[in-house]
């Protein structure tokens, strides 16, 4: 009888002893995420953060003189949005808009501004695409990364404007060329992507 009242006395203290407790491992563990879900911050990153604005004027050897200026378009940006420990990173890239001139024997043969949208339609980001195709989100989420004329003497009667648009924080690229002739009529090409 004491055997029996010796077991019953170990399986009772076993089962009250057991009353769902956590370990001070798992009680930390909770205790964290509860915080991470409560306490939000929000930082936001403007990219660039100020107006930024760059004109170049080129005179070539073939008797064509190109101005280019690109310039901040502080009212469109895309955002990206990163969230490390309990802080959430808000990055806003803003878009460039660009203009060109170009002269022969000092008369405006060609002379455009190209934001967002009409860059879209020259360069053929569209957002008709099939998700995995090389400019997928390119309409979207791309920005002007660099332009500059193409000064190589191959281009006898016509001006070259090479022009690269990116994605922030990836690695797609989508590189362009604007042919424009002496008569002022403009070709754009894609010429690479990845």
């Amino acid at each position: 009888m004491r055997i029996f009242l010796g077991i019953l006395l170990i399986i009772v203290l076993g089962f009250t002893s057991c009353e769902g407790r956590i370990s001070k491992t798992q009680a930390l563990e909770k205790d964290i995420k509860e915080f991470q879900d409560s306490v939000s911050i929000q930082v936001d990153i403007y990219k660039p953060k100020n107006y930024l604005e760059r004109e170049v004027d080129t005179t070539l050897s073939n008797g064509f003189r190109v101005k280019k200026k690109a310039y901040t378009d502080m009212d469109n940006s895309i955002l990206l949005t990163k969230i490390k420990d309990t802080i959430n990173y808000q990055t806003y890239y803003r878009n460039f808009k660009f203009d060109i001139l170009v002269e022969k024997d000092n008369k405006v043969i060609y002379n455009k501004s190209f934001d967002k949208e009409k860059a879209n339609k020259a360069f053929k980001f569209n957002p008709n695409l099939v998700k995995g195709s090389e400019l997928y989100n390119f309409d979207k989420l791309a920005i002007l990364n660099a332009i500059q004329v193409d000064d190589a003497p191959r281009y006898i009667n016509m001006v070259a404007i090479d022009v690269m648009y990116a994605i922030p924080e990836t690695d797609k690229v989508s590189h362009h060329k604007i042919l424009i002739n002496d008569k002022g009529k403009a070709n754009f090409i894609q010429t690479e992507n990845y």
